[in-house]
């Protein structure tokens, strides 16, 4: 099982599944290795995923954006954690594409590797720093992985599952004319809870030495 890793100072980077990779957050951020130990616990979840459009447009417990498996990628669904993440209504995310989440400290080279494994149809996981609805930026890991029908073996969708990481360290950007409800770093609010499964549990202490 691979993990995310970190590319460049606000989070961009690519790890593709089954390849190795390496995390090396602070050992005093205890906020990021919280957030670490979710990945973890995302990725042992998401083994077990029934990788089908049916399924997945389902999944109400996580942040969950669907586009078509071929270029531009077109949003096809979100889920309602979605759009109060990333400050979006349905109605506005759909027929859209990935990129009214990019802006100018948007990790060019973690697209690149997002493009290569989406029309590749592979798995892969990054952590990339996007923009919400209001300009608001924040980092977020994502699980993408391909979708087929029920009843048939071609890949026609992709699903990304978020883990949302806030920054509040890079400018906020200016969207004209947007101004939509969420949680503003930039002025002080706090993110909401994120709905991802629990950190995995500490491993057991050590067994006492003997005298």
């Amino acid at each position: 099982m691979s993990q995310p890793s970190y590319g460049g100072s606000h989070g961009g980077g690519a790890s593709s599944s089954g390849g190795p990779s390496s995390m090396s957050p602070s050992s005093s951020d205890d906020k990021n290795l919280h957030l670490d130990a979710v990945e973890a616990a995302t990725l042992i979840r998401l083994n077990g995923f029934q990788r089908t459009l049916e399924h997945a447009v389902k999944i109400q417990d996580i942040p969950v954006i669907v586009t078509l498996a071929s270029p531009p990628f077109v949003i096809s669904h979100v889920n309602e954690l979605w759009c109060r993440l990333c400050g979006y209504t349905e109605s506005e995310a759909l027929g859209q594409t990935c990129r009214i989440l990019q802006g100018p400290e948007t990790c060019r080279a973690t697209l690149a590797s997002l493009h290569a494994a989406a029309t590749s149809g592979r798995d892969i996981e990054v952590r990339l720093l996007n923009y919400t609805g209001d300009g608001t930026p924040f980092q977020n890991t994502l699980f993408v992985r391909p979708l087929q029908p029920e009843c048939g073996s071609r890949c026609t969708h992709l699903a990304a599952f978020l883990l949302v990481r806030y920054v509040a360290d890079v400018p906020r950007l200016n969207r004209a004319g947007s101004e939509r409800d969420g949680v503003d770093v930039a002025r002080g609010d706090s993110p909401p809870p994120n709905p991802l499964p629990p950190p995995l549990p500490p491993p057991p202490p050590p067994p006492p030495r003997a005298p």
